[in-house]
């Protein structure tokens, strides 16, 4: 007997999973709907970080990978059909700036031909491979706090309007780290310096450079991390790293002395273009530098990064890897 009541309750549940479309089109012909069966969801961000004043656009795209059209209704208020949640690292709900409205009025099934003029939703057939897309500008609706990731995963409602219960889940979670602007990180660094009565990355990248061109090796050489730095060097890198913990003092000296012989030419002019902060204790300082071999003079840029220490040396930047291009 509760068996025969299970199949009722489930054969109940699934004809009204099937009543939730039309079954019928504009023009009054009877079709199927397999958008639970055949359709993808797939949420889409333009670039890994963003900066305060920046737009964050969400593509919110809808797939059919089946072999049958599938149909779906769009309202023209996306967040009925597009809704979305966002979380920020500590896995706490983000509330958006002003929560929607979501009314409940008297729904009207459409079985007959109707004029769609006027009406809250818009029919969409795709067709096998077909997809729609809607974007999003997060921006507008979230208060995002900087030095933070948040993670989103889509849902998306084919019909809200005459079934608010089914809906297809994002295959796929994106996030992205939210920042302030590059002048408040610069700003705030340099106050954090100030207050420590440290020295700016421009300002070491200066007396490093300085030190090179006056061969004054020893203030040179107390800049550089050599641990990391001399992975910058495909000539020393792999034999460092596969060097012990003894021998890899004898490479640092060997890699010393490589320095001193300037082996792409003499430090003749530099100037340092910007300085950017991906963090509060990491620098990027971007430098122009020409150089002398003989008679022919080489253009670079070198992009030094630079990582503030913490304990006692708290305020004192080291030279952590360099990336160099040559300029035409």
């Amino acid at each position: 007997m509760r068996s025969l009541q299970t199949y009722i309750l489930l054969g109940i549940l699934v004809s009204k999973t099937l009543l939730a479309f039309p079954d019928r089109d504009a023009r009054g012909e009877r079709v199927d709907n397999f958008v639970a069966l055949q359709s993808k969801i797939i949420l889409n961000l333009t670039k890994r970080s963003y900066e305060a004043g920046e737009r964050i656009p969400l593509t919110f795209t809808v797939t059919n990978t089946g072999k049958e059209v599938v149909r779906i209704f769009p309202s023209f208020d996306f967040r009925y059909s597009f809704q979305i949640i966002v979380k920020d690292e500590n896995d706490r709900i983000l509330t958006p700036i002003e929560d929607p409205d979501f009314p409940d009025p008297i729904l009207k099934r459409r079985t007959t031909i109707v004029n769609l003029v006027g009406d809250e939703n818009k029919e969409i057939s795709l067709h096998r491979n077909e997809s729609f897309s809607k974007t999003i500008y997060l921006d507008e609706y979230y208060q995002f706090l900087p030095d933070q990731k948040f993670y989103i995963t889509g849902y998306f409602y084919p019909n809200y309007t005459e079934d608010k219960s089914a809906f297809l889940r994002s295959q796929n979670t994106v996030g992205f780290l939210f920042q302030n602007s590059k002048q408040v990180r610069k700003d705030s660094v340099s106050r954090q310096i100030s207050e420590n009565g440290g020295l700016s990355p421009e300002e070491i990248i200066f007396l490093f450079l300085g030190a090179e061109m006056k061969k004054r090796w020893e203030y040179h050489f107390k800049w550089i991390d050599f641990s990391e730095y001399i992975l910058a060097y495909d000539r020393y890198s792999s034999a460092y790293a596969e060097a012990n913990v003894g021998e890899r003092e004898t490479i640092i000296e060997d890699f010393k002395e490589y320095l001193t012989e300037s082996p792409s030419g003499a430090l003749k002019y530099f100037k340092v273009m910007s300085v950017d902060y991906p963090s509060k204790r990491d620098a990027r300082v971007q430098v122009y530098v020409e150089r002398m071999m003989g008679r022919f003079k080489t253009r670079y840029e070198y992009i030094y990064t630079l990582r503030q220490e913490e304990g006692s040396r708290v305020g004192f930047w080291q030279i952590k890897n360099l990336l160099v291009k040559v300029k035409k």
